[in-house]
């Protein structure tokens, strides 16, 4: 064998594996994504349900007298903590999601590409655009409950210091009396509200990247050219 088709061997192996293994990587991230869709659930829950202990804590807090006071400020302080943690999941969680879309999208539209035959061209950019939708409605969810809990958060963390400042029931009363206890709570549920959002997208998404996803809708131009083939057939006969 001549030098020219020693090499020229390796790279063709070369270029079918990475032909290869991009496809893979496809399959690979749709599946990782889908898990992670249905995952999700399980943060949204823990965070829903800190909310509510956090608030509990909160109103023990501000009606605990004297003696209690500080064992109620430990509760809370480290219910605020926990909090903190599952804002930094549902964080990482967005982050994740993007970062997935961009790729995961960005590789179909590359491959798409590379389809000759129109009609598999156009059933493939059909579905893409369907699961596109699917991650702009989970990102736009992720954004609206991300909004929220941060402001949750800036609410929970100033009453702490404010709280931390002054722990006698004159601070705790002090803050009792401004309205942030009561736009807290109003901040909760409307937190609430856009976490069950994050999780119905999710739930949305994971269910168009299923092997079981249904198929595309037919559009009016399949219909009229199966109107099409059967007059065809009739002038045949």
């Amino acid at each position: 064998m001549s030098p020219g088709k020693r090499l020229l061997v390796p790279l063709v192996v070369i270029a079918a594996l990475g032909l290869g293994a991009c496809a893979t990587n496809q399959v690979d991230r749709k599946q990782e994504t889908e898990q992670k869709a249905r995952d999700v659930g399980g943060d949204v829950w823990a965070t829903d349900k800190q909310i509510d202990a956090t608030l509990v804590s909160l109103n023990n807090m501000v009606s605990t007298d004297g003696p209690q006071l500080q064992q109620a400020f430990n509760q809370y302080s480290a219910d605020v903590d926990r909090m903190q943690a599952q804002s930094k999941k549902m964080t990482a969680n967005a982050e994740y999601m993007r970062k997935q879309s961009d790729t995961y999208l960005t590789d179909w539209q590359k491959q798409n590409n590379d389809i000759q035959n129109q009609d598999l061209r156009a059933n493939s950019d059909q579905g893409r655009q369907t699961v596109r939708d699917r991650f702009n409605g989970v990102h736009a969810s992720y954004d609206n409950a991300q909004t929220s809990l941060d402001r949750l958060m800036r609410n929970f963390e100033d009453v702490r210091t404010a709280v931390r400042n002054d722990l006698t029931v004159r601070g705790v009363q002090g803050v009792a009396a401004t309205d942030v206890i009561k736009k807290t709570q109003s901040n909760a549920q409307e937190t609430k509200k856009y976490l069950h959002e994050v999780q119905n997208q999710s739930d949305s998404l994971a269910r168009a990247l299923s092997p079981s996803a249904p198929p595309l809708a037919t559009t009016d131009s399949a219909s009229d050219g199966t109107s099409q083939g059967a007059a065809n057939k009739d002038k045949i006969k």
